[in-house]
């Protein structure tokens, strides 16, 4: 594909946290991914994939909410990072 432009993650991790901040909620989360916060709720309380595992350890308890961080986030979804 002649002129398309492949962000690298840390573009990804710039753009997400310019949108977001730097910590991420579960509804921004879900937004980000085109799901419902209920769908992203029961897909992280039982991850069938690597990047579902991986969105789940990621999160950090602050209080009773969850949140991710952006660069983290950014590294799962260009496929960087899984473990």
């Amino acid at each position: 594909m002649h002129g398309t432009i492949i962000p690298t993650q840390n573009d990804l991790a710039d753009r997400l946290a310019e949108r977001f901040g730097l910590l991420l909620t579960q509804a921004q989360l879900a937004e980000l991914l085109g799901r419902s916060t209920g769908g992203l709720r029961y897909s992280l309380c039982a991850p069938s994939d690597a990047r579902t595992q991986a969105l789940k350890a990621r999160g950090r308890q602050i209080g009773r909410r969850v949140y991710y961080p952006a660069v983290d986030v950014a590294r799962i979804i260009s496929g960087a990072d899984f473990a």
